[in-house]
């Protein structure tokens, strides 16, 4: 028996009774499928994942549909080895996670906006949809810019301010034929068309199976987020309504906290950013000039030997060790080694040879175990990090 789909009937029907028609054990422990006649819960599908809520106050975990049923799964572990309610024939209550079932709504119809206006202005057939938690993307067969997203964004908009009405329904094969509507799949029955606008001037028609608002204004903003080329088009990242408003007052934070940092007004924090850029820029050339002179210094107090060198610098970066160890190394006989860091956090190096005859690669494990390491490299330099304090470090290059 097919399960009533309440959801095709009334998209704001959050709460609901109907009865079991059936209840096996589920796939998963403490679990339940669930069959009934009736449902407001919609199954995932099309690229939108399913409702959330209870079921005769049992956690509803997953909903699908097979073959015309509506599988529910329901978490019973709470009911501690207790009867579960869903005798066969019996009637229970539903009740569904309205908060996220609405802003489903609003990301979903704002999609079909979105789809509509590309779709009429450019031809793009919009290949790929995601519903997920507070994140929505979509995907078009053909390349836009910035500019041309800003503009489509402009006019989606302004269907959302219009509160243009918003209808899903099954057109009988005769009303059909004459549509010319947007569909993923070749449907020749029970196709459930959503159209926005009136029947004579409507925005959008799409085939679509999952639960839109009433008006468009219920949207409340259609916001389109970053895009990037893929696979020949574009993929958009979209916000609407709730989850619109909620990722607006995360940037506003962020932004806010900016710019009292750098002592700017928020609407000028690029330009404090730029400022702060620019002085971290400089502020580096100086450090690379002091560590510059540093070296200089370094390298002039080192006394020749025969044998092996160990020098430390706590601030080092990568390329300013191996610069380091490429100088150093010509006043060493044997082994040179460059640490950066401290005994609490551990070092990185960089090890050379002095003597070209000795091939480092051939004592990487040697080395890795004396000194507590994790590198390897080859016959000329090893790199890694360490453990072992300064002490044990220069002890060990003693020995070489």
């Amino acid at each position: 028996m097919k399960t009533t789909r309440l959801f095709d009937q009334n998209s704001h029907l959050y709460a609901f009774t109907a009865a079991v028609l059936s209840a096996e054990v589920g796939k998963a422990p403490d679990t339940l499928s669930v069959v009934l006649d009736a449902t407001a819960f919609f199954p995932e599908g099309g690229g939108q994942y399913p409702d959330k809520g209870v079921l005769a106050g049992c956690p509803v975990l997953d909903v699908q549909e097979e073959n015309g049923e509506i599988i529910h799964t329901v978490g019973i572990s709470h009911l501690n080895g207790e009867p579960h309610p869903f005798a066969v024939g019996a009637t229970v209550q539903g009740e569904l996670d309205a908060a996220t079932r609405f802003a489903r709504m609003q990301n979903h119809s704002g999609e079909h906006i979105i789809s509509g206006i590309v779709h009429h202005l450019y031809g793009y057939k919009n290949v790929g949809f995601h519903l997920g938690d507070g994140d929505v993307t979509l995907d078009f067969n053909g390349v836009l810019t910035r500019a041309q997203l800003d503009a489509i964004e402009e006019e989606a908009n302004a269907i959302v301010a219009a509160n243009l009405p918003v209808k899903a329904y099954y057109p009988d094969p005769e009303e059909l034929s004459t549509l010319t509507y947007r569909a993923k799949l070749d449907l020749t029955e029970g196709v459930r068309i959503v159209r926005i606008g009136t029947a004579s001037d409507p925005k959008d028609l799409c085939a679509c199976c999952a639960p839109h608002v009433d008006y468009t204004g219920e949207i409340g903003l259609i916001k389109l987020l970053d895009f990037i080329h893929y696979k020949g088009g574009v993929r958009i990242h979209m916000l609407c309504g709730s989850w619109a408003l909620a990722d607006y007052r995360r940037r506003y934070t962020a932004v806010a906290s900016m710019a009292a940092a750098m002592s700017v007004k928020q609407e000028e924090v690029t330009v404090g950013f730029d400022r702060l850029r620019a002085e971290v820029e400089e502020k580096k050339q100086t450090i690379s000039s002091l560590r510059a002179k540093l070296e200089e210094h370094t390298v002039a107090a080192i006394t020749p030997t025969e044998g092996s060198l160990c020098l430390f610098d706590e601030g080092l970066e990568a390329m300013e060790m191996r610069r380091l160890l490429n100088r150093a190394v010509e006043k060493c006989g044997r082994l040179c080694g460059v640490f950066s860091g401290s005994d609490e956090v551990g070092y990185r190096y960089v090890i050379g040879r002095g003597d070209e005859s000795i091939d480092l690669k051939k004592m990487v494990k040697e080395i890795n175990t004396a000194l507590s390491a994790k590198g390897g490299g080859s016959s000329e330099m090893l790199q890694g990090s360490c453990t072992a304090t300064r002490a044990v470090i220069e002890a060990v290059f003693e020995g070489y």
